[in-house]
């Protein structure tokens, strides 16, 4: 009966130990796949983050510029303003 089991375990064995051996190498394919897709993956995304941290810089740059823009043209506006009050005064004057 002994002899019978392992017999039948040895018959097993020969039949699934190849596909055993399949799947193996299958799985460890998959796995460097996996790898070089995740590397690929991250130099993507590390190149994006240099993009998105220069458009920042150039933006921020540009807001700063244009705020003071802003500012000069209020203030000019505003030194005119100031003006005007002097200048009904003086027509009246005259």
């Amino acid at each position: 009966m002994a002899s019978k089991v392992k017999g039948a375990v040895g018959s097993v064995e020969r039949l699934l130990l190849p596909r055993l051996n399949s799947i193996d190498g299958e799985l460890k394919s998959i796995n460097t796949r996996i790898d070089s897709v995740e590397k690929s993956v991250n130099t993507r995304m590390d190149t994006l983050d240099m993009k998105m941290d220069s458009m920042k810089s150039e933006l921020r740059t540009e807001m700063t510029s244009n705020k003071n823009e802003i500012k000069t043209e209020i203030k000019a506006l505003s030194e005119k303003v100031d003006i005007l009050p002097r200048l009904s005064h003086l027509a009246k004057v005259l």
